[in-house]
């Protein structure tokens, strides 16, 4: 099937129409959209004969050769190639545009392009350094929630820097399924085999989709060379208004574009809201940058923009269509969270201990701590029903063993600490008397980790839904970071894998990224934590492949907190060229050295 998505969704350019002409109203609108196109003849592994190419080149040409997004011929694919049939397609198109042929193996290169598939980010960059231009026909396969756009960052800022590099044709657009009406109207997409596309049957918008917008958008903006803690990209301190810009359209001057600028600000978890609000906007022209060039944007934001909660910036071409938006944080997350807590007129917060429990009360809130481990053992509220969060924290990697235990008391409040040696270092837990828990921890890790943080048990089964601010609305991974923007985002649960059936995006269940805090609706109450620092929060077991020995390892327990997350590789991960490490730098495995502290709070009551 086609490789395309329209180029103001997408911010893709070029389809390869494999492996197979179009239909013709397809290149009728590639021609409107001035999308490049590689026009393909059937053949995959086997070629055509002599006799019966011979006819279909010249009714393929002839019927596309007055399509101007058609700037490549394909001789057939993988070995379907008849070379003989490679002087027939300039017989009929008079303006001799190139033909090239479709490969799985090097060496098989033609005009000078090579084009083979699948190559690993490391063999990308020495085919580049060759003579030929390398113009991949299909790279990162994106099966169910691998390729696609993860591990797209690291080969395109490849490609692009090269001077032989000819850019590449992502595997697939589409999920391709067929509906079996014996099976209730289920789509069947044959297993691993069908289900290869960044959308689903009907045009399902997976995580990938919104990461390939971001990575092809030929706006290019940046604030800071670095991103923040959990992927979170931030402003610098002596942050001015101005922005690193580049332009990587072919024929258009940045000055012809549009940008507008939004102060936002960001509902509380008190309001019960989601998305947020508009302070203030404005409009300014793009910066005079040729194709290629690289300069400054200038915003001109009014001299309190800082009072802001965050930064929303947006792109537009010549034509008002919307390029790609970007969102930095401005103010602070957490003065919700100061002006909710306090001791108010509660009474002090009560203590109940036993040989082997230590149970700590307040405002309806109870919440039990084991003697044995320092694990916090059960959780009620209000009603005095049980809030099935337990069994933590434990560290992610590594372990943890109790080596003693503080008890203080603070005016109303009370203090727990939990000694450990092991990767685990301590837990601080302090009980307020409003029933706010606050949870200061540490812990030290060295060396390759595929994630770094410390986890909870939950029960999954009652969770209605989630609330959260941070990056969203989909899930991320180590190497695919792109795709998501700061906001207030909500959304129900589902158990939604890519690549099969309900095809319900964005998934509930992975890493959430720069994640300030998060409400979980659950059957037996609400759940709110919040986190001194931007974390990423992993929801639950779930898998991006059918089979999970190819999916990345999951930390323990079901609800993460965490500061790195792993990577995932492509289509049939433990194959050739497929790991995770195979797809560049941001594929390698977490390498960590130093001691991480955070602060967490959880209230499980109803907020006033």
């Amino acid at each position: 099937g086609s490789e395309m998505c329209i180029r103001d969704s997408m911010n893709m350019n070029a389809v390869r129409c494999s492996h197979y002409p179009p239909d013709k109203s397809f290149l009728e609108i590639c021609d409107s959209l001035g999308v490049y196109v590689l026009d393909e003849l059937a053949g995959w592994q086997n070629a055509y004969s002599t006799g019966a190419g011979e006819k279909l080149v010249r009714e393929m040409v002839l019927r596309d050769r007055n399509h101007p997004s058609v700037i490549f011929w394909s001789n057939g694919n993988e070995g379907g190639t008849n070379k003989e049939l490679d002087d027939d397609f300039l017989k009929y198109d008079p303006s001799g545009r190139q033909v090239v042929h479709c490969h799985h193996r090097p060496g098989n290169d033609f005009n000078g392009i090579e084009t083979n598939h699948y190559e690993s980010y490391q063999s990308t960059a020495r085919i580049l350094e060759d003579s030929l231009i390398y113009m991949t026909a299909e790279f990162l396969h994106a099966q169910n929630d691998g390729g696609g756009g993860a591990g797209l960052r690291d080969y395109w800022e490849l490609m692009y820097a090269s001077e032989r590099s000819g850019g590449g044709f992502l595997w697939a657009l589409l999920d391709e399924g067929l509906v079996r009406t014996d099976l209730g109207g289920a789509i069947d997409v044959n297993l691993v085999n069908a289900p290869d596309g960044v959308l689903g049957p009907h045009r399902e918008k997976e995580g990938s989709f919104y990461a390939i917008r971001e990575i092809f958008s030929p706006v290019v903006i940046s604030a800071s060379p670095d991103a923040g803690n959990a992927g979170e990209n931030v402003l610098p301190e002596d942050f001015d208004g101005t922005f690193r810009a580049e332009n990587r359209f072919f024929f258009t001057n940045l000055q012809h574009c549009t940008f507008r600028w939004k102060l936002l600000d960001f509902p509380s978890p008190q309001e019960q809201l989601s998305g947020h609000r508009v302070l203030a906007r404005g409009e300014v022209r793009g910066p005079d940058l040729e194709p290629g060039e690289k300069g400054t944007l200038h915003l001109g934001l009014p001299g309190d923009w800082q009072g802001a909660g965050g930064l929303r910036l947006e792109a537009f071409d010549p034509f008002g269509l919307r390029i790609m938006e970007w969102t930095w944080p401005a103010g602070e997350s957490l003065e919700w969270l100061e002006a909710s807590t306090g001791e108010g007129d509660f009474p002090p917060v009560s203590l109940e201990e036993s040989d082997s429990l230590i149970t700590l009360s307040a405002n309806g809130i109870a919440v039990t701590f084991s003697k044995e481990d320092g694990l916090l053992r059960e959780v009620k509220n209000n009603g005095q029903r049980t809030i099935s969060f337990k069994n933590g924290p434990v560290p992610c990697q590594g372990d943890a063993v109790l080596e003693g235990i503080d008890q203080s008391r603070e005016g109303k409040r009370y203090h727990l600490l939990f000694r450990y040696s092991g990767s685990l270092d301590r837990v601080a837990w302090t009980m307020h008397p409003d029933g706010w828990i606050e949870m200061n921890y540490s812990y030290t890790l060295s060396g390759e980790h595929p994630f770094a943080g410390i986890s909870f048990d939950f029960e999954e089964g009652n969770v209605m839904s989630a609330r959260w601010f941070g990056e969203g609305p989909c899930r991320v991974w180590k190497n695919r970071m792109d795709g998501t923007t700061l906001d207030v985002w909500a959304k129900a649960y589902n158990n939604t894998m890519a690549g099969s059936s309900p095809w319900q995006f964005p998934e509930f269940k992975g890493y959430h990224a720069g994640v300030r805090w998060m409400e979980l609706n659950t059957l037996d109450g609400k759940i709110l934590m919040a986190a001194s620092d931007p974390l990423f929060v992993r929801l639950f077991e779930f898998y991006a492949f059918p089979d999970p020995t190819a999916h990345p390892p999951l930390p323990p327990g079901d609800l993460s907190f965490l500061d790195a997350i792993p990577p995932i590789g492509t289509k049939m991960s433990t194959g050739l060229n497929a790991s995770a490490e195979s797809t560049g730098p941001s594929g390698l495995p977490n390498t960590l050295d130093g001691t991480f502290e955070h602060t967490l709070y959880f209230n499980f009551g109803i907020l006033p």
